[in-house]
């Protein structure tokens, strides 16, 4: 765990922007916040499941849940990066709402506690919020940035995966696991989460250009 934390701690300090390069998104998913309201590299990493263990399942009214649906289906089809991004803002847009008057609150608290610098007080909400409604994921993906932010990569790469249990096609949780994955060199899962996302979300910016710097740097590597 601990050469984990200081792995991280680097990487943030190090780098951050987009998707090219493949690498932690911390600033990129703090901005997404606020707008919308021990394992070394070496060792075994689980994927999220799919099967074989207890998942959790969204708690969407049926009439929504078919809206969102439609969504992704038209992101799936989307011509270019311009539609898929309108589409993508949509998304978010129905994963910040929890259903909750006062859960869709706590949210709004989050980000008013993210822009005043207050990361802890952010953290006993999502906490409160993951009690609440242990099917929302928007409140696991928001912890888990502010987890990655703070170099606690064994709890944030936890909650990317619960997002990926409650909602497998969280495009924004994926791009997160594969950045991580893929600083801890463990490029073959990484390329795994990456055609998941092209599945979902195929004109994700920088989606291809992280996929092809996988496969080029897999000369020497069993990919």
């Amino acid at each position: 765990m601990a050469c984990l934390g200081a792995r991280m701690h680097s990487t943030i300090a190090a780098r951050g922007g987009t998707f090219p390069g493949m690498r932690v998104f911390v600033p990129f998913a703090l901005s997404l916040i606020l707008s919308a309201g021990s394992v070394c590299a070496g060792g075994d990493l689980p994927l999220p499941a799919s099967s074989g263990r207890e998942r959790l399942v969204t708690v969407v009214p049926t009439d929504k849940a078919a809206e969102l649906d439609g969504l992704f289906t038209r992101l799936a089809a989307a011509k270019d990066r311009a539609e898929a991004a309108g589409l993508e803002a949509e998304i978010r847009q129905r994963w910040a709402s929890s259903g909750s008057a006062t859960s869709n609150l706590l949210l709004t608290w989050t980000a008013k506690s993210v822009a005043a610098g207050d990361a802890a007080g952010a953290l006993d909400i999502l906490d409160e919020l993951t009690v609440r409604q242990p099917a929302l994921a928007e409140a696991y993906y928001r912890r888990a940035t502010l987890h990655l932010l703070a170099g606690r990569l064994s709890p944030a790469l936890g909650d990317l995966q619960t997002v990926l249990r409650i909602e497998p096609r969280h495009f924004l949780a994926m791009k997160e696991l594969a950045a991580v994955l893929e600083d801890l060199e463990q490029h073959e899962r990484a390329l795994e989460v990456l055609k998941r996302l092209q599945a979902v979300d195929p004109h994700f910016e920088g989606l291809d250009e992280a996929i092809e710097a996988i496969v080029a740097g897999s000369h020497g590597r069993d990919i």
